[in-house]
């Protein structure tokens, strides 16, 4: 298992993780990713400022880091569907 941590930025705001989620493969980022997404759009942000908005995922050691924008995620959050 490893440790990833979730930042999500909206234009210069950058929100930390600093819990982490414990994965048991990289494969599952993409979908811990969408669900994060579904959650965040619930307490959302102005709806222009939030298909700007990225996921930002690290592993423990910094060693890993991927950037993923929310509107990839457009089908699992109905709002955001153009």
């Amino acid at each position: 298992m490893s440790c990833y941590y979730f930042h999500f930025q909206v234009g210069s705001r950058l929100i930390r993780d600093t819990r982490g989620v414990e994965l048991a493969e990289p494969g599952e980022i993409i979908n811990c990713s969408e669900h994060i997404a579904v959650l965040l759009r619930r307490r959302a942000c102005r709806e222009p400022e939030w298909k700007e908005a990225i996921i930002h995922v690290e592993d423990k050691e910094r060693r890993f880091s991927l950037f993923l924008p929310i509107a990839r995620f457009a089908g699992a959050i109905p709002r955001l569907q153009a």
